[in-house]
């Protein structure tokens, strides 16, 4: 990330990581929540995977920011890292 940019790193975990590797560096507004944040990686995911299932895996995923689990409601700031840890499937 560049000094003076208004991003955040978001990385993947579980499923999600083995569709869409291990990160992506995504812009954010000031003021902007996780929730926005999300929404972004949404739209970049799509092309990789069906959407409804895209939706699903992302309202099911934990959110951790910068270590500590948060609500997708909490403010981000640049310099922040994301986690999503997608659910775990199968049995």
């Amino acid at each position: 990330m560049e000094a003076g940019k208004k991003e955040v790193v978001v990385k993947f975990m579980g499923f999600l990581r083995e569709v869409a590797g291990p990160e992506i560096t995504v812009p954010i507004k000031d003021n902007s929540k996780i929730a926005d944040v999300l929404q972004d990686v949404h739209k970049r995911l799509e092309p990789l995977m069906e959407k409804e299932l895209l939706t699903k895996v992302l309202r099911n995923s934990r959110l951790v920011l910068n270590g500590v689990y948060a609500p997708d409601e909490t403010e981000i700031n640049p310099g922040d890292v994301l986690t999503i840890i997608s659910p775990a499937a199968g049995g």
